[in-house]
């Protein structure tokens, strides 16, 4: 089988679309029709494994090595959002890789010695201009409850790739402010990615299936449901991702749902 490393590579993207391919988590990697790619939260490796005991459920279908990212994008420090261990290796091997996120992630990044001028800073409310891409930091309430792994600048991203509007939640609980996403821009959201997960600071399916609905979004694909071996999140967990579709469909919702595999592309349009 072709590594995804050389199938994104390879992907021709047709004009007025981009293409997702889904890393498990929040892991993103697009692809725009001129080719450039954006990672938003990459795991790469098992890192977190050693600090929290918990193991990843599969294996990174992109190793560190093999990553070609033009910009690649964190929305918090947490480690399967920000690896501490694949990020340096990606610096290394993809010399013209550029790291945006909040202020948090910006310290640390330096602090591996990720060069100072491929590294960009970004708050909630600022927009950021990326070759054929504009980017927009939104708000996150990211409330893990754990001391010292606190993220007040967690941040959601706004990604619009010429017209085709992308809304990819990061880490975060429900909170009007995300509300507000509907009517606080000047073009409505096509595609809404939203964590479903429901433990560790993050919305649960039947929160993140209001949001979605009540951000019009007419394509909806959930998230951070799949990425840990033998981890249940306790009782406020939703792992499920049929029960964000049932409930959006509940509430009257008429995007579609797509419920892709870890590894899986999307080909997304306005």
């Amino acid at each position: 089988m072709m590594p995804l490393s050389q199938t994104i590579s390879d992907t021709k993207v047709a004009q007025g679309s981009i293409m997702a391919w889904w890393l498990g988590g929040s892991g993103f990697v697009f692809k725009t029709p001129v080719g450039t790619q954006i990672y938003i939260d990459p795991y790469f490796t098992n890192c977190v494994a050693s600090i929290f005991g918990v193991d990843r459920a599969f294996p990174a279908p992109i190793s560190a090595e093999d990553a070609r990212p033009d910009l690649l994008i964190s929305t918090h420090w947490h480690e399967d959002h920000l690896d501490p261990e694949g990020l340096p290796i990606v610096a290394e091997h993809s010399s013209a890789a550029m790291f945006l996120c909040p202020p948090s992630c910006v310290s640390r990044l330096l602090g591996w010695l990720v060069p100072r001028d491929r590294v960009t800073s970004i708050k909630a409310g600022e927009s950021r201009e990326f070759k054929d891409v504009r980017v927009t930091a939104v708000a996150a309430r990211h409330v893990v409850g754990i001391p010292g792994w606190e993220v007040d600048d967690a941040i959601g991203v706004l990604l619009d790739f010429g017209g085709l509007r992308v809304y990819h939640s990061g880490d975060t609980e429900y909170d009007l402010r995300l509300r507000a996403l509907a009517y606080n821009h000047e073009a409505p959201i096509d595609v809404c990615m939203v964590a479903i997960n429901g433990a560790g600071g993050n919305m649960n399916a039947h929160e993140a299936a209001l949001l979605a609905w009540q951000l019009g979004a007419k394509t909806l694909i959930p998230m951070h449901h799949r990425l840990w071996k033998d981890f249940t999140g306790g009782e406020q967990a939703t792992l499920d991702p049929q029960v964000f579709a049932s409930t959006y469909q509940r509430l009257g919702g008429s995007g579609e749902v797509k419920l892709i595999d870890v590894g899986e592309g999307v080909e997304l349009r306005p």
